[in-house]
């Protein structure tokens, strides 16, 4: 399918997904039809802050994820940088060649490149009440002409209107705020269900259900997945 018409298509139908988990695939697919191979889709934090309670769906490898939160690479990742004061769309390759680049901006793009993102494309999204978000696909080397660019930055701002409208994100989302995928399987764990019961119930490797209740726990600061299932009921994230 031609990119600006899945994008199109994408425009029209998110509007009748009704949960987080449908406007992730959605994302996806539109992210695939333009070669890029991930996603991520979250509030820009403020300086110095965490990148773990901004993110509201995310379509990056866990392994990298883990990997990004763990050595809070956010506090030097010039994508997120210019995200802050960027209107438009933008390559990682044009921050790249950026002549006042710090090493500790270059490390993090050469590791992304270690998994697979070797080029992106990052979308800000501005909106009221001095709301920051972005968009940000990864994958292989990045061929957008300027109509396309344009398209993903509608994609966008369509996409973070929507998840915020669905989870009830806001610009300081408290610290122990779980991401859809997070909350999800930490709701099956109260449910009583195993690791491998979660990965088939989500179609999910049991690794990556482990690592994602491994990081809802350590936003609630709990010590283990017993102690994050009380956490979530006593903070009312589960029901």
């Amino acid at each position: 399918m031609n990119p600006l018409t899945a994008a199109l298509e994408f425009v029209e139908s998110i509007n009748n997904e009704e949960t987080s988990e449908g406007v992730s695939k959605r994302i996806a697919e539109l992210g695939q039809s333009f070669g890029f191979t991930s996603f991520c889709l979250a509030a820009i934090p403020e300086a110095g802050a965490s990148f773990d309670g901004s993110i509201m769906l995310s379509g990056w490898r866990p392994e990298w994820q883990q990997r990004y939160l763990d050595r809070d690479y956010v506090q030097n990742d010039p994508i997120v940088a210019k995200a802050r004061t960027a209107s438009r769309p933008f390559l990682w390759s044009s921050v790249a060649r950026d002549r006042n680049i710090t090493a500790a901006a270059q490390q993090v793009l050469s590791e992304a490149r270690d998994y697979g993102m070797y080029d992106g494309v990052c979308v800000p999204v501005h909106g009221l009440q001095g709301y920051q978000g972005m968009l940000i696909f990864g994958g292989p080397e990045v061929r957008l002409n300027e109509r396309e660019i344009s398209v993903l930055h509608l994609v966008g701002i369509y996409a973070s209107n929507k998840i915020r409208e669905l989870v009830g994100a806001n610009t300081n989302r408290p610290r122990h705020r779980l991401t859809p995928r997070e909350l999800e399987c930490l709701k099956w764990s109260a449910a009583g269900k195993t690791s491998w019961e979660i990965s088939q119930i989500l179609n999910i490797s049991q690794h990556t259900a482990d690592w994602y209740l491994a990081s809802a726990a350590r936003k609630l600061h709990a010590a283990n997945r017993t102690h994050a299932v009380a956490e979530g009921f006593r903070l009312g994230l589960i029901r």
